[in-house]
């Protein structure tokens, strides 16, 4: 199946994928306080999100793992002094840079692979839509605790509040 043999590929080459991204990343003025932190660290982040990628995507991560994990990684950010929007840009890098590498690789040999790698697109972006939620609500939460004292919650938290 095409989504086995995408899955593959990422992560067969997740070593390159990161080193093209951190190249992106840290060169970047919109992604600046990633200079901040130690190379060995940006790789570990990033390799990490493309070698788990099927994991990630599988039915045995459910929703509630993901938004445990990216909440988390919104906090941690935070407390790192990274700003939320470069947080999110990294987050859109680590997307591009998989589709531009897929792309290049020339992987589809026929409209028919073209058409099941856009189902797995959908759930890649549905996937990166998500964790950029989750972060931003974990980001936000540490902000709002720092700068009021109390676990209130940002902005995405009050309007996407369960009731």
């Amino acid at each position: 199946m095409i989504y086995q043999k995408l899955i593959n590929l990422i992560e067969d080459n997740a070593d390159e994928l990161t080193k093209r991204l951190m190249k992106d990343l840290l060169g970047r003025e919109e992604t600046r306080h990633y200079r901040n932190l130690s190379e060995d660290l940006v790789y570990e982040r990033v390799f990490d999100v493309y070698s788990r990628l099927d994991s990630w995507l599988s039915r045995e991560k459910n929703i509630d793992d993901i938004k445990e994990y990216y909440t988390q990684l919104g906090k941690k950010r935070y407390h790192e002094g990274i700003p939320l929007h470069e947080v999110i840009m990294a987050l859109m890098l680590i997307k591009r840079h998989l589709w531009l590498y897929v792309l290049e690789k020339h992987f589809f040999s026929s409209t028919y692979e073209c058409y099941q790698a856009l189902e797995m697109n959908n759930k890649v972006v549905l996937f990166f839509d998500r964790i950029i939620f989750f972060t931003i609500i974990g980001y936000e939460d540490e902000m709002a605790k720092e700068q009021s004292g109390s676990a209130g919650g940002g902005f995405f938290s009050r309007i996407f509040k369960k009731h």
